[in-house]
């Protein structure tokens, strides 16, 4: 059976419940709610604030992994690279353990998954001449932020396309094949319904190489979608494929980078929202697991939690760079190899890249900074 198929109705309820009656009502009563805040926010002006630098939103319309992050990194990697700006990356810093007080983290300064979360420590981690601000009220950081930017800077809203408080010059959305097929939540996994789309300035369909035949069918029926929702009343948002490629194995303590790991029949261990993608992939490598150990997403390990699987220590594990921002914690210093695999993200059509590329670059001359 087709792996969408298996996946048409997956929902975070029990199987038991995710189609039933009451689901269903709960769904709906969530799509009307959600919809009255976009009207809201749609009609009245002063709902939302403008920033001081232009800011480029990347968020979804799907709770879960939908290649968010990897965007946020591919955007502020070419702004940094080819348009010597200051990029400054604002997160909500989801499951940090210690103060919800706003941090700022400058660029060379080394991030913290404690105080920042682990995918803002990892993109610092990535993106070490970038700015990055983590709050629960990204205003505020990037108020924090603003005087300390160069003049030709611009924010990065990572998970933004919620975020209506604050105003965007761009607005990129990322999606994933099963878009057509995902409900609401609770009964599904949508944030908002398929017509927030039209919201959107860039729709991005994202999937594994493998499976680009269907991705694109999937973009051709965005399209459709939005040309029909749209009725001639908004330019239609740009639609592009980019493909999750791995990129290579990299020693979390080391540094140390190869094609695969050098490692026997290490254990998986993952905390991820989708983990199927980065365990489907380790048979490419020739690796076969001595156990596969998977924990929720942004799991806080625990010396306990990693005290059981057996082979550990003596064999090492193979991870998500994800988990292993996490997993390099001081508790877990005698896991003797820790490899996570790399992944990137291309354009499957290069004039999409371009013209995705020169849209992030035109905000810093969208309006007049400062």
């Amino acid at each position: 059976m087709d792996e969408i198929n298996k996946k048409k109705h997956e929902s975070p309820l029990p199987s038991a419940l995710s189609a039933s009656i009451a689901a269903r009502l709960l769904s709906y009563a969530y799509s009307a709610a959600i919809n009255t805040r976009n009207l809201a926010y749609d009609s009245i002006n002063f709902l939302s604030k403008q920033l001081d630098f232009p800011v480029i939103s990347v968020g979804g319309i799907r709770a879960g992994g939908t290649g968010k992050t990897p965007v946020v990194q591919l955007i502020a990697r070419h702004l940094i690279d080819h348009h010597k700006c200051g990029v400054a990356v604002l997160s909500r810093g989801y499951g940090r353990r210690s103060s919800k007080k706003n941090v700022i983290v400058k660029p060379g300064e080394p991030a913290n998954w404690e105080r920042t979360g682990d995918e803002p420590c990892m993109l610092h981690n990535n993106l070490p001449e970038s700015w990055l601000g983590v709050g629960a009220d990204r205003s505020a950081a990037a108020r924090l932020l603003s005087p300390l930017l160069p003049d030709r800077s611009v924010f990065l809203l990572d998970d933004g396309f919620q975020r209506r408080q604050t105003r965007r010059d761009l607005d990129i959305v990322c999606l994933n094949e099963e878009v057509f097929d995902d409900r609401m939540m609770p009964a599904g996994y949508l944030r908002e319904p398929m017509p927030a789309l039209i919201r959107a300035d860039v729709v991005l369909v994202i999937g594994a190489q493998e499976r680009v035949n269907k991705l694109i069918e999937v973009s051709k029926r965005i399209n459709e979608y939005l040309s029909t929702a749209l009725k001639s009343t908004k330019k239609l948002p740009v639609t592009a494929v980019l493909l999750r490629y791995p990129d290579l194995w990299v020693n979390a303590r080391s540094g140390e980078t190869a094609p695969k790991p050098p490692m026997g029949s290490p254990a998986a261990v993952t905390g991820i929202a989708r983990p199927e993608r980065f365990l489907a992939a380790l048979p490419r490598f020739s690796i076969v697991p001595s156990g596969v150990y998977k924990f929720p997403d942004h799991y806080n390990f625990k010396r306990n939690d990693i005290a059981r699987i057996h082979n550990i220590y003596l064999y090492g594990a193979v991870t998500t760079e994800k988990d292993a921002v996490r997993l390099m914690s001081p508790a877990f210093s005698d896991i003797r190899d820790l490899w996570y695999l790399r992944e990137g993200l291309r354009f499957a059509d290069g004039e999409a890249e371009a013209r995705v590329l020169s849209m992030a670059a035109g905000v810093l001359d969208a309006r007049t900074v400062k």
